[in-house]
């Protein structure tokens, strides 16, 4: 009898749980749509300063305004996010000695309300282009 209920048990609890998904939300690749990465990404270190440069690529009309983020990474920890969204093509950063440091330069578009798809996220970031100073 006791083996009984336990296949009851099991049984009960898999019908339960295979009726909890959604599996248009399990299959939902997100949105369709894609931020360039930025270009000709560079940098020239001058003493104990590095000043990374870029380029923009040409970016779709779905986006209204176009962000620029640098994650700072010191010995393989992460330190800061600088984000510019004026249009600038460069940025300074102080270096320290016996420091290695990682610098990942990403493109962040926000979508014009037109294109803005109810239920979901107003940004879309592209994939980094890492810079390695050593």
């Amino acid at each position: 009898m006791k083996k009984i209920t336990n296949i009851f048990v099991v049984l009960l609890a898999v019908v339960l749980f295979s009726g909890c998904c959604d599996r248009s939300v399990l299959d939902d690749k997100g949105l369709n749509y894609y931020m360039p990465m930025p270009e000709n990404v560079q940098y020239t270190q001058s003493g104990d300063q590095v000043t990374l440069t870029w380029s923009y690529p040409e970016i779709p009309d779905e986006y209204q305004s176009v962000s620029v983020g640098i994650q700072a990474v010191e010995n393989n920890i992460y330190k800061a996010k600088t984000t510019l969204s004026n249009g600038e093509t460069s940025q300074t950063f102080t270096l320290t000695d016996g420091v290695t440091y990682r610098y990942v330069v990403k493109l962040t578009g926000t979508f014009k309300p037109e294109f803005q798809e109810k239920g979901r996220t107003s940004t879309v970031t592209s994939d980094g282009v890492v810079v390695n100073i050593e």
